[in-house]
């Protein structure tokens, strides 16, 4: 690979990994109560794009006293509880696309 190819990669890479985390970034912007829950949710969107325009929605006009974020984020425990629900199901999401591709 030469250099002008690697050098395209490190900043489409770069480039993808901002697009990611903008969520993040409006939320910590913002000063979002939960800018830290969206920062560590964020992380596991990288395998769901349903997942990260939830977040961006979350981020851009999300509040804390919303009934249904105010349910899952309330208490630390249920934050933890949030976030290992969060993570399988983007786990069976990633398990069932990969059983997919295979059996094609």
């Amino acid at each position: 690979m030469d250099i002008g190819r690697l050098m395209l990669f490190g900043i489409a890479l770069v480039a993808v990994l901002v697009f990611n985390f903008v969520p993040t970034i409006i939320a910590v912007a913002r000063q979002h109560p939960e800018r830290r829950l969206i920062a560590g949710l964020n992380v596991l969107s990288m395998v769901s794009f349903l997942l990260w325009f939830a977040l961006l929605v979350w981020a851009v006009g999300g509040k804390r006293d919303d009934g249904v974020i105010g349910r899952f984020v309330g208490r630390a425990g249920n934050r933890r509880r949030l976030v290992a629900l969060v993570a399988a199901l983007v786990g069976v999401g990633v398990a069932t696309t990969a059983y997919a591709l295979t059996r094609t």
